[in-house]
């Protein structure tokens, strides 16, 4: 069954943390444990689901961790204090400032409201970053944007988008080709009646949404629009507290967002040229905003002949999972920390950024990378791995619900473009039992000979700098907005995906990486070479 928190435990979170396991020994403790378990995963070794649990407790007791604000801080001093404990060294803050805007958050919709043709209109979010418009808010008329007809004039207007998209689109993203998936699972109980569609159309529709959404935010800027409504085609619960992505820099056309239901009669409104008043109130504070980094050493830590593996991740996003990879690379810090540094062949650099989410997101802030400010500090990597978005749970709409699916939420892992290292990722997934999971290298047609879409997760820069890497990332669904909290988070999905990628963090820290980064055949590992799994 699904582990959870109850209220009492969640908020005597803390204490817990304190009690749970500061007493392990950090890199340079006594262990005797064979180096064999590098990449032979020990379970006692690695955290369990009540810790998992406690740590994600403590990340969603603050709410959303936006980079600057109260709980990001919350977040990031505990990921940075554990870091200590497990042996990490030479931890480094490279900070700088920025503007950080910031409205009330869901389910306070005190800052943002919506009066259509003089009728209160229920909101399901601001739109980040969108500017302000005061207290009195801005009334004006309602013009709907058709994309096959646009009008000729939105300047002075509030102009509603509909964000749907086409279901081929849809479906070329949903069906994209794989080097290898393992078998399906059942939940909240494993061993159970898996559903036989799969039920995820939705979460793959509202991504897809979003990444359209820049392309409308510029046609309302340059149309001197005053005020934009989004209509997503999403129900009640998929849109309440949908956050803006990729973050747009900030611009002064106050932005809202309304789910399918109440966005039909905003557009009615619209197409009969009515007036709406939309309120967006909001500030803007200058904040501090840092990338962590330290490295837990390698037995030539400190050496010229170091060689160090990059565990790359972000520490800001809107639900208790778009920003987890932090505590599934301190999952597995914590586990290596176990093995001696005179054990360890490479040192783990952990790289934790903080640009995800900020506004105009890592581009927007190139200049103030830790790269960009220390170029020399990429000479020393030679492997790179990501983790992001774990132990979340797959839901389907039920109308204007969302309700889980009866299945174990997939797993998508990136490689770079090498059979073996195909391989170590298939082989990590097997012996580590992980459900619903697709291993893909994109430079290659997959097992029917399709396009294995895009590299979505982190890490994806590995293929440009012509190392080895290998990311995991859910694919989100449900989890764009501030609503997603613990009571949707999987510790027990969240455990075997830190264990997959122990494994394969201890690969990477013994491999030849010469048989890794080159291509051994074109046509990627056949469907008659998987081990136990199923191939579609």
């Amino acid at each position: 069954m699904r582990s959870s928190l109850p209220a009492i435990v969640v908020s005597s979170c803390w204490l817990l943390l304190a009690c749970s396991d500061f007493s392990l020994e950090p890199s340079g403790g006594q262990s005797t444990e064979p180096v064999e378990h590098l990449t032979h995963v020990r379970d006692d070794w690695l955290l369990s689901e009540t810790e998992a649990l406690e740590w994600h407790a403590l990340k969603d007791e603050k709410g959303p961790a936006l980079t600057g604000n109260a709980s990001w801080l919350h977040f990031i001093g505990f990921v940075e204090d554990r870091l200590g404990e497990y042996g990490v060294v030479d931890i480094q803050r490279n900070q700088w400032t920025f503007d950080r805007w910031r409205s009330s958050e869901w389910p306070d919709r005190s800052n943002w409201a919506l009066v259509s043709n003089g009728r209160q209109v229920e909101v399901a979010s601001y739109g980040a970053n969108s500017g302000a418009t005061g207290p009195d808010g801005v009334t004006a008329r309602l013009v709907f944007y058709d994309q096959r007809n646009p009008p000729d004039d939105i300047a002075g207007k509030i102009v509603i988008f509909s964000t749907a998209v086409d279901e081929a689109a849809i479906e070329a993203f949903a069906n994209s080709d794989f080097e290898y998936r393992s078998d399906d699972e059942s939940f909240p109980e494993r061993g159970g009646p898996i559903p036989v569609n799969r039920p995820d159309r939705q979460g793959t529709s509202i991504f897809l949404q979003l990444m359209g959404l820049q392309s409308l935010i510029d046609i309302a800027i340059r149309g001197n629009a005053v005020g934009i409504v989004f209509v997503l085609d999403a129900g009640r619960d998929l849109a309440a507290g949908m956050y803006t992505f990729p973050v747009p820099r900030i611009y002064d056309v106050p932005s809202l967002y309304l789910d399918r239901t109440a966005g039909m009669s905003v557009i009615e409104d619209a197409k009969a040229g009515a007036r709406a008043t939309l309120r967006l109130e909001a500030t803007i504070t200058e904040s501090t905003a840092y990338q962590l980094i330290g490295y837990l050493p390698g037995n030539k830590y400190g050496t010229p002949d170091d060689e160090q593996i990059q565990l790359v991740t972000h520490t800001d996003g809107p639900s208790i999972s778009q920003d987890n990879g932090a505590f599934g690379i301190l999952g597995v810090i914590k586990y290596m920390s176990r093995i001696p540094q005179a054990d360890r062949p490479r040192t783990l650099m952990v790289f934790l950024d903080c640009r995800h989410f900020m506004p105009g997101a890592e581009r927007a802030f190139a200049a103030q990378d830790w790269f960009t400010r220390n170029p020399d500090a990429r000479d020393a990597i030679v492997a790179m791995i990501g983790m992001e978005h774990l132990g979340q749970i797959e839901y389907r709409e039920d109308g204007d619900a969302l309700v889980e699916s009866g299945r174990v939420y997939a797993s998508h892992i990136w490689t770079t473009d090498s059979s073996n290292m195909v391989k170590l990722a298939v082989q990590a997934v097997t012996d580590n039992n992980l459900p619903s999971a697709f291993v893909r290298n994109v430079a290659r047609p997959g097992v029917h000979g399709r396009s294995q879409g895009r590299w979505y997760g982190m890490a994806k820069s590995a293929p440009a700098l012509k190392i080895p890497g290998v990311a995991i990332m859910g694919i989100m669904g449900a989890y764009w907005g501030t609503s997603s909290g613990i009571d949707r988070f999987d510790a027990s999905l969240f455990r075997q995906q830190v264990a997959t990628f122990v494994q394969l963090t201890g690969e990477l820290m013994i491999a030849d990486l010469a048989e890794l980064t080159s291509v051994e055949d074109p046509g990627g590992l056949r469907a008659d070479e998987e081990p136990a799994g199923r191939g579609l």
